[in-house]
């Protein structure tokens, strides 16, 4: 299969490997060249037009004019791009005549979905969210707009991605039909998230006493991530050995490191700052448990796979995105969602029973097996052939 893949948004980068989209889009393609097929990536954002648009709204529009005004302005900026960018498109359509675009679906972007009606070739959109998700998560000036072109865009693709069920039930309520709807959750890249990697020298980096049980967490401290969950949880503990490391930073780092001097926790807290993502598996093998302190309710995290590859007694909100993935008391511990005490909880428990964290750590790397990307490209791959797109 000849496959042309586009990211549309105008300046992620696919080299970038933090943002969530960007790492799926990576490992999936890679799996994909891995079975055989051949992949060409374009890259909206390596454009000049799109790093001066960018600049412009970063640097001007965003600081002199009221939010809800560049916003707008932000939106109408997005959507004139993705219309030069699908000239790019159709342009690398003619050279390489590939079977299928397959594209992660990005709000406001229309590039996809005109290359393949000009082209004819097949449209396949990764990693779709319901038509509402962008103004939930990330706020829209042109509300009418964005629902325009989710709708759109969605009725042009042959085969719509979703990360879990809950996205499916959400994309099936917004009238989409089944037929042309499939579940490929995210992944783990098995050769860099390995149970075997030796945590040691971050430990002794940061003076983490040999005795302590290290609680982890990584990620990019979203608001939606709630660090301040963690924290308070943490200051519940009766556990002085007990280390709480968390890698990463974003926009709640600030905030997160004063809760902890206010907690009384900071000295028994490790704020890593930034972390490229190659190395952190080397950071979370300094943990024992490894903590999501919340979720969204529509999102398919990463981290619990990355968790459980790792062999982390894994701690995580008992909602259903987490549940598709693991069982409370069989392969991770869950706690009552944004309740402090129950994650409080869960860690006491956890810290004080060595032989249950083994177990936890022994059921997840079994489960971790089942979730490589090479099998998420595999079912991609079936759900092709099964609708002749292919």
């Amino acid at each position: 299969m000849n496959i042309l893949y586009s990211l549309p948004h105008p300046a992620d980068s696919l080299a970038s490997g933090q943002a969530g989209h960007v790492v799926r889009a990576t490992a999936l393609l890679d799996a994909l060249e891995a079975l055989g097929h051949k992949v060409q990536r374009v890259e909206a954002a390596k454009s000049s037009s799109a790093k001066a648009s960018v600049s412009l709204y970063r640097n001007v529009v965003r600081r002199l004019l009221p939010r809800p005004l560049a916003m707008r302005l932000r939106d109408r900026m997005r959507i004139r791009h993705s219309e030069r960018y699908a000239q790019k498109l159709l342009a690398l359509i003619e050279r390489s005549r590939p079977d299928i675009v397959l594209e992660t679906h990005i709000a406001f972007s229309r590039a996809g979905m005109l290359a393949s009606q000009l082209s004819g070739v097949p449209l396949v959109l990764d990693d779709v969210a319901p038509a509402w998700e962008e103004e939930q998560h990330y706020g829209v000036g042109l509300r009418r707009a964005a629902r325009t072109i989710h709708k759109e865009v969605t009725t042009q693709a042959r085969l719509l991605v979703a990360v879990n069920q809950t996205l499916y039930q959400h994309l099936i309520a917004d009238g989409l039909s089944a037929d042309k709807l499939v579940v490929v959750p995210n992944g783990i890249d098995e050769n860099l998230f390995r149970a075997d990697l030796d945590g040691t020298p971050i430990r002794a980096r940061y003076s983490i006493p040999p005795d302590s049980v290290v609680i982890g967490f990584v990620g990019s401290f979203q608001p939606y991530h709630r660090v301040d969950l963690l924290l308070r949880a943490f200051a519940q503990l009766d556990n002085a050995r007990a280390r709480l490391l968390l890698v990463g930073q974003g926009i709640t780092s600030a905030e997160s490191q004063a809760l902890a001097a206010q907690l009384g926790v900071a000295q028994r807290t490790i704020f890593t700052g930034a972390v490229p993502y190659a190395q952190v598996p080397s950071y979370l093998a300094a943990a024992d448990i490894a903590v999501m302190p919340a979720a969204n309710e529509y999102s398919n995290p990463m981290k619990i796979y990355e968790y459980t590859a790792m062999g982390k007694a894994v701690v995580a909100p008992d909602q259903p995105t987490i549940t598709e993935i693991v069982t409370h008391g069989e392969n991770a511990y869950l706690f009552a969602r944004e309740d402090v005490s129950a994650m409080a909880t869960a860690l006491q428990t956890l810290i004080a029973d060595a032989a249950l964290r083994g177990k936890l750590s022994a059921q997840g790397r079994r489960l971790a097996a089942q979730h490589t990307w090479r099998k998420r490209a595999e079912t991609l791959q079936q759900a092709l052939i099964e609708r002749g797109i292919v």
